[in-house]
C-alpha cells in the first residue's frame, strides 16, 4: 500500500466550504446554509492539514521561505516508532497552497503506513490556519486490504474544533473509511483515486447539533488530479431534518447541489466563506 494514502483521508473536497450561489424562491433555511458552511469548512481545514503533514514528512525539512516550518524528528534516523514536530512558529508562514499556518503539528507514527496495523496520530498545538484556531487529534490506521484487494485506511477526528477570527466556533468529530481504488500499484500520486464512506457530527456556529452520513451506495470519490470531490452524496441532518448534498457524477468543478426537505434544490459553490 502506498504511504501517501493517508493524505487522502479525509477527502480533500469534503474539506471545502459551501456557500450558496443563487437567490431563487427556494431560499434554503439559514440552519442548512450555516451547517453546510461549518461542516465543509471543518473538512477543508483538516484536509489541508493532512496534506501539509504529508508534504513535510516527505520533504523531511523546510520547504518554504525563511526555513519555515522547521521539522524535528525523534529518533533522528527516522526509524519507528517516531515523533515528528512540524513547527511554523508564532508568526507563521505561507505554504504552497497559499494558506498561512502558525503553531505546531505533532505527529507520532508506529510504523510505515504501508504496513497493516500501522498507526499515525497528529495533534495540533496552538495551531492556526488563516487566523482560524484549529484544535483536535486525527488518527489514521492501516486496515489492510478489502475484498477487492484495495488498500483501506480508517481515519478518526476527536476533539475537532475551529474558532474563527470573529470568535464563533464550530466543532467536528469524524470516523471515515478511505479506500484507494486506483493508483495503489504505482509510486506516483497523480493517478490516485479514493472513495470515502462513514460519517461525522458536531455543532455549528449557533450551537446547533448536526450529523453527516456518506451514502455507501454513492461514496465520495476524489481524484488526486482534481481539487474537488467529483461525485458522491452526503446526508446532512440538523435536528430531525435531513437534507442531501450531491457532488455530481464526475465533473471536476467547485459545485454541488443541496436538496432541501421540500425537494427544492440549490446550487452550492465550494469556497472558503470566511476569507475576504
Amino acid at each position: 500500500m502506498k504511504k501517501h494514502l493517508l493524505l487522502w483521508v479525509a477527502v480533500i473536497a469534503l474539506g471545502m466550504v459551501f456557500t450558496s450561489c443563487n437567490k431563487a424562491d427556494n431560499e434554503a433555511p439559514a440552519d442548512a446554509v450555516m451547517t453546510s458552511e461549518d461542516l465543509t469548512t471543518s473538512m477543508d481545514i483538516f484536509q489541508s492539514t493532512e496534506d501539509e503533514i504529508d508534504t513535510e514528512l516527505e520533504s523531511r525539512g523546510p520547504n518554504g521561505p525563511n526555513d519555515c516550518p522547521t521539522v524535528t524528528v525523534t529518533p533522528g534516523d527516522w526509524s519507528f516508532p517516531r515523533t515528528v514536530t512540524i513547527d511554523y512558529g508564532t508568526d507563521g508562514c505561507e505554504g504552497p497552497d497559499g494558506r498561512v499556518r502558525r503553531g505546531q503539528i505533532i505527529v507520532t507514527q508506529s510504523d510505515t503506513m504501508r504496513n497493516a496495523g500501522a498507526v499515525r496520530t497528529a495533534t495540533l498545538v496552538d495551531f492556526y490556519v488563516d487566523d482560524a484556531h484549529v484544535e483536535g487529534t486525527k488518527t489514521w490506521t492501516n486496515q489492510g486490504f478489502d475484498a477487492n484487494g484495495d488498500p483501506v485506511i480508517n481515519r478518526t477526528v476527536t476533539g475537532g474544533s475551529i474558532t474563527f477570527p470573529d470568535g464563533s466556533q464550530t466543532t467536528w468529530e469524524a470516523d471515515h473509511t478511505i479506500t484507494l481504488i486506483e493508483g495503489a500499484g504505482t509510486p506516483a500520486l497523480l493517478d490516485d483515486v479514493v472513495q470515502i464512506t462513514g460519517g461525522s457530527n458536531g455543532l455549528n456556529r449557533n450551537g446547533v447539533a448536526y450529523s453527516l452520513v456518506i451514502d455507501e451506495q454513492d461514496p465520495l470519490t476524489k481524484r488526486r488530479l482534481c481539487r474537488w470531490v467529483e461525485r458522491g452524496t452526503l446526508e446532512m441532518t440538523v435536528g430531525n431534518v435531513t437534507r442531501l448534498i450531491n457532488y455530481g457524477n464526475g465533473t471536476c468543478d467547485p459545485y454541488a447541489i443541496l436538496t432541501l426537505e421540500n425537494g427544492n434544490t440549490r446550487t452550492i459553490h465550494v469556497r472558503a466563506w470566511w476569507r475576504p
